[in-house]
């Protein structure tokens, strides 16, 4: 297949996408809703919502980036024993624009200390201009 990129004022790049990644949790500390960049992406926020409660109140998920071998922390939402239908939208930066991400780079879901709690996770993106994607 071939790729192309659009002008740098195309609507495409205005226009945001969800990428529901299903529900994560369950075992602490591993990472779940692993989304790969298809091409050059910005990341803006991901939403979480509680499917099963948590036991603890520290609860929750902290959001990370991985480019290569290296691993950035993007926000951290805490979820505690919220029951089902609780609700965070977490914004992956503080800075204007969102997050930066490489092709092959990866956003990912790492729960905390609770191992019975777990939530439905989307995350919201965009291209970057002149991003290659598939003609």
């Amino acid at each position: 297949m071939a790729t192309k990129n659009l002008a740098y004022d195309h609507p495409a790049y205005l226009m945001r996408c969800a990428t529901a990644m299903g529900e994560v949790g369950g075992a602490g500390t591993t990472q779940y809703a692993k989304f790969n960049a298809f091409t050059a992406l910005q990341a803006y926020s991901a939403q979480l919502t509680v499917t099963t409660a948590g036991t603890a109140a520290g609860h929750g998920f902290q959001v990370v980036k991985i480019s290569g071998t290296s691993t950035t922390a993007l926000g951290t939402a805490t979820l505690g024993t919220g029951v089902a239908g609780t609700t965070q939208n977490l914004l992956l930066t503080n800075v204007v624009g969102g997050v930066a991400m490489l092709q092959g780079d990866i956003l990912a879901a790492i729960s905390l200390a609770d191992v019975v709690g777990k939530a439905a996770i989307v995350f919201e993106h965009g291209l970057q201009p002149l991003s290659n994607i598939t003609a």
